[in-house]
């Protein structure tokens, strides 16, 4: 129990004592140790305070109300409300100080318990030393991820067009399932023809990737190549939303390395690479691409004759580039403000019409695959022709073939 007067000889308790040693009288309360304490010097009893603080007030109040009864003037009366608001102010002051003083005595209360069993045994040492460590290690555990471990990586665009057709679920899954093993940021846009197909949407809502399903709504008959008219409606979304990263066309019917997808990200400006092509007759392969000492370009490999009137033999599958010389001509010292797309001219020849308006020459582009020595793309042909189109991707009735179990 906390002595809070000296009794005296009738029994009357002097809740302002002279004689009150007030040295024994610390020894035997808790010290007080928060910030409140520090203010008005480090061993100040919390309550030694407050008993001063109540002592005070209750003889002004006693008096103001004495001398309240005796005057009668009206300078008198002005006075001892000033002295009452006064008191009621710094009453009002120490009260809001209530919350911060509990918080710093119970914390001070814990430690001498804790002092106490330090002194007693030795079992209360080692019960302190283990609490002392779960603190330490409570708030000084180093965060789960340092700013040394975060890895900056650019934003992958994958650009497929797309088209209805008998392979077209088992390409656009195939490409899926690659996609999801690229580290993010990867975003995939998916261009359909003419109309949005119900299949094809429903088969991107369970890829889990970050997507955007567009529609090229161009049905004109005179086009040569309708994946140019969809690589077109990418690259005015790409220009429109001025989106950042590193765009590459990857075709779903072709094969993708993943370290292709790794080496990308390093790309600054322009990056190529070999593409592996598979003949239509199957029986021989073509490479495509450039050649390389390092990462600079040196010349081409082509299957075309000397006189060909392409200036760069790659393909859509061999480069990809920077995003930003779309809507940021300026960053890049383009010649023309004029919006970079696919023309509609000879197949065979689109890659290099459409390179043409990002780079001036080979001095602007960058290397890939181990000093362009490794093929990470193939092109196969693998679609059958004279296939119908199921609806739904699905068959409705068993096929009217009968097949010997032999």
């Amino acid at each position: 129990m906390v002595e809070r007067g000296v009794t005296g000889q009738n029994g009357e308790v002097n809740l302002d004592s002279p004689s009150l040693n007030r040295s024994s009288y610390t020894h035997k309360l808790l010290p007080y140790g928060g910030s409140l304490a520090s203010f008005f010097g480090g061993s100040v009893d919390l309550f030694f305070i407050f008993g001063r603080i109540r002592t005070s007030a209750f003889c002004f109040m006693r008096r103001s109300s004495r001398g309240a009864s005796e005057r009668s003037k009206p300078k008198g009366m002005v006075r001892d409300v000033l002295i009452r608001f006064f008191i009621c102010f710094i009453i009002g002051i120490f009260i809001g100080f209530t919350p911060f003083v509990s918080v710093d005595f119970s914390k001070n209360i814990v430690s001498k318990n804790h002092a106490f069993s330090f002194i007693k045994t030795s079992m209360g040492l080692v019960a302190k030393q283990e609490l002392t460590n779960e603190i330490s290690s409570t708030f000084h555990e180093p965060p789960l991820f340092q700013e040394s471990d975060l890895v900056y990586r650019k934003l992958l665009i994958i650009v497929t067009p797309t088209y209805v057709r008998p392979f077209q679920a088992y390409h656009l899954s195939r490409l899926a399932f690659n996609l999801r093993l690229v580290p993010p940021p990867l975003l995939w846009i998916v261009v359909d023809n003419s109309s949005q197909s119900a299949e094809t949407a429903e088969l991107l809502r369970k890829t889990g990737l970050v997507y955007r399903h567009l529609v090229c709504m161009d049905n004109s008959t005179s086009i040569k190549d309708m994946g140019v008219r969809q690589r077109n409606v990418a690259l005015s979304h790409i220009e429109k939303h001025h989106l950042d990263g590193i765009v590459y066309f990857a075709d779903d019917d072709n094969i993708y390395s993943m370290d292709l997808f790794e080496q990308m990200r390093n790309i600054r400006r322009f990056g190529t690479w070999p593409v592996g092509m598979l003949a239509e007759n199957k029986n021989k392969a073509n490479l495509e691409g450039p050649v390389c000492n390092g990462s600079q370009v040196l010349g081409w490999h082509t299957k075309e004759r000397s006189d060909s009137v392409q200036r760069f033999h790659v393909g859509m599958s061999g480069f990809a580039f920077n995003s930003t010389i779309l809507w940021d001509p300026k960053r890049w010292h383009r010649p023309t403000m004029n919006p970079i797309r696919h023309l509609d001219t000879k197949v065979g020849i689109q890659g290099t019409t459409f390179v043409e308006q990002i780079v001036e020459d080979e001095s602007q582009m960058e290397g890939l695959a181990n000093n362009c020595s490794k093929i990470m793309v193939w092109h196969l042909h693998l679609e059958a022709p004279g296939l119908s189109y199921p609806l739904g991707w699905s068959m409705q009735k068993n096929l009217e073939v009968v097949a010997p179990l032999s």
